[in-house]
């Protein structure tokens, strides 16, 4: 199959710790370029964050930010219509915390070293991480997952997710309604080719023409998104080198 576009991933999927992306991903997209075939990135990652990766893989410039809050494409800016307000999150984390009797620390409260710490971001990248709009990253204490979940469930209108590094909390919304609106504005066309490597990539994994699990760097494809993408394939590698070693395979059956 040869896609009309590949939805990806950034965090654990095409990029590297730290949010660099590798040679072997490097030379991918450019393979993709040449092709004319973009590269849609579909993240936690902030607004600001993602147009900064955009420019910097040029191919394209369409992508979507804060797990499915809205797209960004040559013609502007579409929001989710479940999309929630940072400020109103924040109260929900509150509450989240009272009903799980949990400690839970929104990553906008960490101190910068922390943050570089958990993330491997350069310090220069850390502002950008933080620029939220409408997703809430947050730290649980292990082992917290069902109380979460449970306590969640008392949330009209409210998702919780794990993705790679952190929990998060936002509206309703996930990646597999940036699928949506890419499909309904036009900014991206089927057949997807679609990678991830956490259960938060499951939702627009399951609805891509083909599905692609990264494994994670301690081994293994994540068991809840395997479980939940049953006929995805797996690439050989993690990050970015896994990446493009699938996404060569999958071009070479065109040829």
């Amino acid at each position: 199959m040869k896609p009309a576009a590949v939805l990806t991933d950034l965090d654990g999927t095409l990029l590297e710790h730290g949010g660099v992306l590798g040679a072997e991903a490097r030379a991918a997209i450019a393979r993709l370029r040449g092709l004319g075939i973009p590269v849609v990135p579909l993240t936690s990652k902030t607004e600001v964050e993602l147009r900064t990766l955009l420019a910097e893989l040029d191919s394209g410039g369409v992508g979507s930010f804060e797990n499915g809050a809205g797209i960004v494409s040559p013609s502007g800016v579409a929001l989710s219509e479940k999309a929630i307000p940072l400020a109103r999150l924040a109260g929900h984390l509150e509450e989240l915390a009272r009903s799980a009797k949990l400690a839970l620390t929104s990553a906008l409260a960490l101190p910068v070293a922390e943050i570089r710490r958990i993330t491997g971001l350069p310090e220069a990248k850390v502002p950008a991480m933080l620029a939220r709009g409408f997703g809430l990253p947050f730290l649980a204490p292990e082992g917290a997952g069902p109380a979460l979940e449970a306590a969640a469930s008392g949330l009209p209108g409210v998702r919780l997710t794990r993705g790679g590094q952190f929990w998060h909390l936002s509206g309703a919304h996930g990646k597999e309604d940036a699928l949506d609106l890419l499909v309904a504005t036009g900014a991206a066309a089927r057949p997807f080719a679609g990678f991830g490597d956490a259960p938060n990539d499951a939702g627009f994994l399951a609805r891509c023409d083909v599905a692609v699990l990264l494994p994670r760097a301690a081994g293994g494809v994540d068991p809840a998104l395997a479980a939940a993408v049953p006929g995805a394939r797996v690439a050989p590698f993690p990050t970015g080198r896994g990446w493009a070693a699938a996404l060569d395979e999958l071009l070479e059956e065109e040829a």
